[in-house]
């Protein structure tokens, strides 16, 4: 059998090239990225601006339990800067750290509010892939959580309490909390991966837990009403966030969370002659 030789400039060359190719990369990364810096500049919104928090608790001892909460914000972000972006690329995650310096600034109530020499920070995560996510969203709805647990504490819930007996049996029991509040000035306090007092994360279970921490100025209702909270300067919540709804009666571990795009677009064959596509071929693994 005859040998080829190839000289050692070529055999370099040949590796740089294989190389390369290997390490060549789509657009998994870059969209995780552009999705951890996007919840960056959310997180930083909902933090100086404000945002607006409805929540229903229900609970009862005829009743199934149920906790819903909803937030709302909007503003015209500008100034936000992206310190430092983190990938792990073997579960497809991004880590987003950023922050913006203050001046003028319109919160969620409309309120003009002058700041001097303030930055705040934030961070932000994002991936494209499905099995990445639970942790993700388990820290999204201690968030929640915490933005509810800070407008109670500013403003206080409505408790509506039901109960009727039949006979010496309980028939219904009814409890429900309701909290519908604007909030500015909330914030998640070391917010650094390695800072020791770290404001988020997970327990050891998988759940995740979201710390805020607020000066308080003023607050003021759905209603337009103004409130002075009279308590300590530096209020202290923290939420708390599930990845797995172990009370979902499909039995599965979550709920499909899947969106149907709204598409309009209907597949059928229009018998049209000609010749079909070719096939692709399948690639070998």
């Amino acid at each position: 059998m005859r040998r080829i030789i190839v000289p050692a400039f070529l055999a370099l060359l040949l590796a740089a090239l294989l190389a390369s190719t290997a390490m060549a990369q789509g657009n998994r990364q870059l969209m995780s990225e552009k999705m951890a810096e996007t919840d960056l500049k959310r997180n930083l919104m909902e933090a100086v601006t404000g945002y607006k928090v409805k929540s229903d608790t229900q609970a009862g001892l005829t009743e199934e339990g149920r906790y819903d909460v909803k937030t709302k914000s909007a503003a015209l972000m500008k100034g936000v800067k992206v310190d430092k972006m983190i990938y792990d690329s073997k579960r497809d995650i991004a880590l987003c750290f950023g922050h913006i310096d203050l001046k003028d600034v319109m919160n969620i109530l409309g309120d003009r509010v002058r700041f001097k020499d303030v930055r705040v920070e934030g961070l932000g995560f994002g991936t494209m892939t499905e099995a990445s996510r639970p942790p993700l969203r388990a820290l999204r709805a201690a968030q929640l959580n915490a933005y509810d647990q800070m407008a109670v504490t500013l403003v206080g819930e409505k408790i509506l309490s039901e109960s009727q007996a039949e006979n010496f049996i309980l028939a219904k029991d009814l409890a429900r909390a309701k909290v519908c509040a604007a909030v500015f000035g909330a914030r998640i306090p070391s917010p650094g991966l390695d800072d020791p007092n770290r404001g988020w994360g997970w327990d050891e279970s998988g759940n995740a837990f979201v710390s805020l921490e607020m000066d308080v100025h003023k607050v003021r209702d759905i209603l337009g009403d103004k409130l002075i909270y009279k308590g300590e300067n530096i209020i202290k919540v923290t939420g708390r966030g599930a990845q797995k709804d172990e009370l979902n009666p499909s039995g599965q571990d979550g709920r499909d969370l899947t969106r149907d795009p709204g598409s309009k677009t209907q597949y059928q064959d229009l018998n049209i002659p000609g010749a079909q596509p070719a096939a692709r071929p399948r690639q070998g693994i």
